[in-house]
C-alpha cells in the first residue's frame, strides 16, 4: 500500500464546530474536575474524550482533566482505565458530576 493511499484510509479528526468550541471553552474555565473535587483548586485542563477512540474519532462526551490526571504519573493514560477508575471513580460518574455542576451554574 502506498503512503498516499494509507493516509486516505486513516480517519481524520473532525474539526470542532462552534458549539463544541463553546463547550471546550467552558471546560477550560471550569478546570480539572479531579483537582476541584480533591483539592478545591483550579488547574488548567486538557480535554479527555470518554470513548477512548482517540483523536480521530472524538466523542462528544468529555471531562476536563489536568495533565497530571490525564497523562501524567496519576493520569488515566499512564495508570490505565481500571486502576485510575478504582482510584478516582468512573469516567461516566465524573462526566455526570461535571455536567450536573455546569448545568446548575448556568441556572444561577
Amino acid at each position: 500500500m502506498n503512503l498516499q493511499r494509507l493516509k486516505r484510509s486513516i480517519p481524520l479528526a473532525k474539526k470542532p464546530n462552534k458549539e463544541m468550541k463553546r463547550r471546550y471553552g467552558e471546560a477550560v474555565e471550569y478546570g480539572c474536575i479531579l483537582c476541584k473535587i480533591l483539592y478545591g483548586v483550579y488547574t488548567e485542563p486538557c480535554i479527555h474524550h470518554l470513548t477512548g477512540a482517540g483523536m480521530g474519532m472524538k466523542s462528544e462526551d468529555f471531562i476536563p482533566l489536568c495533565h497530571h490526571h490525564h497523562q501524567g504519573s496519576q493520569g488515566l493514560h499512564f495508570l490505565g482505565n481500571r486502576v485510575w477508575e478504582e482510584k478516582y471513580g468512573t469516567q461516566n460518574e465524573l462526566l455526570e458530576m461535571y455536567l450536573e455542576e455546569t448545568n446548575n451554574n448556568k441556572k444561577e
